[in-house]
């Protein structure tokens, strides 16, 4: 099938909101890892199941993000609501929490020194796959009709996960919500210029903190290592560990990536996200999912809405809380049902 491309502006479109807890079943589970780590997720069934179901793996953002979407104080319930409402409509979704971290925590290494392979970019990619996999031995779950759905940095795992799979073990559909479309030291680049112009640093700083962050990331795409002299300012972007899977995710391209996998693709992305760029990434992976010679596409882009798929409420709203536009969810089922359906 050509490529199919569409551009769409939402905004203030109807729908049902989240799904009620009444049409839904949530089941803790856990399963392992390909070097034996535990991950605890939850599943998330539709009631009154008659035959197999397509399913939906949902994988979340960067940093300390649980199974939820949320980087606790900060409460943006993105994946409990996506999987509510995909639930809702009949499909079993499954998110976990990332290794080492919330229901995980006890798997995480003792020695620091431990954390560069443990927190690798492959690892990552496994623990996904472990999910997959899970998620397709379920009974309930019809397993050719499973899809992926990654935010931002999950986006990406997702799309590099479809890229390294064998045509027979591919997802029959991929989601890509608010995910990096250039390497990711450039994205990182444009996000540090925007909180430097935030904080209204001064021109000497906006000049320090730039040429000391291209510096590191040079020396991490070529090394593998971060440096000694990371000033205090980046050092929570660049810890010690981190080397070995910056330089991993640094070298990915997406829009390369994109452009190689042949199943249907659904791009999301808001128009007012600040750490995404709807120009330099969103249209970039269009334009490489459009010269495909197989495999649909369409881009949803969001009017007025955040990184977090959030509805801004006025200007000084930074779209974390609150609910995903029943509309948004509303069209992101009948795609999914579209596509997990053939």
């Amino acid at each position: 099938m050509q490529a199919l491309f569409a551009l769409m502006l939402l905004a203030g479109i109807g729908g049902n909101g989240h799904a009620a807890e009444e049409q839904i079943i949530n089941q803790q589970v856990s399963f392992t890892s390909s070097d034996g780590t535990t991950l605890a997720g939850t599943l998330t069934l539709p009631v009154n199941i008659t035959a197999g179901v397509p399913g939906v793996l949902l994988l979340q953002g960067s940093g300390p993000t649980d199974r939820d979407g949320n980087q606790l104080p900060l409460r943006t319930d993105l994946l409990r609501q996506i999987a509510e409402e995909l639930t809702s409509q009949g499909m079993a979704t499954l998110r976990f929490d990332k290794r080492g971290m919330h229901a995980n925590a006890a798997g995480r290494p003792a020695a620091q020194s431990d954390y560069a392979a443990f927190f690798g970019w492959d690892r990552f990619i496994a623990d996904a796959f472990a999910a997959y996999t899970f998620l397709k031995d379920q009974d309930v779950v019809d397993d050719h009709r499973i899809a992926l759905l990654g935010h931002s940095e999950g986006g990406l795992i997702a799309l590099d996960l479809a890229s390294r799979l064998k045509a027979d073990e591919a997802p029959a559909a991929l989601v890509l919500a608010a995910t990096p479309g250039r390497p990711l030291n450039d994205v990182l680049r444009d996000q540090l210029e925007r909180l430097l112009g935030e904080q209204r640093a001064t021109p000497a700083q906006r000049r320090f903190f730039l040429a000391a962050n291209d510096r590191i990331s040079k020396t991490i795409r070529e090394t593998g290592k971060v440096p000694n002299d990371v000033p205090p300012g980046l050092a929570a972007l660049y810890p010690f560990y981190i080397g070995p899977f910056w330089q991993a995710v640094m070298q990915l391209d997406p829009a390369t990536l994109a452009g190689n996998v042949t199943m249907p693709v659904l791009l999301l992305q808001g128009d007012s996200d600040q750490q995404i760029s709807p120009e330099k990434d969103a249209l970039a992976l269009s334009r490489a999912l459009e010269r495909r010679s197989a495999g649909d596409h369409a881009l949803l882009m969001l009017t007025r809405t955040s990184h977090n798929l959030k509805p801004l409420q006025n200007n000084s709203d930074p779209g974390i809380e609150g609910d995903v536009d029943p509309g948004l969810l509303r069209r992101l089922s009948e795609w999914l049902l579209e596509k997990l359906n053939r």
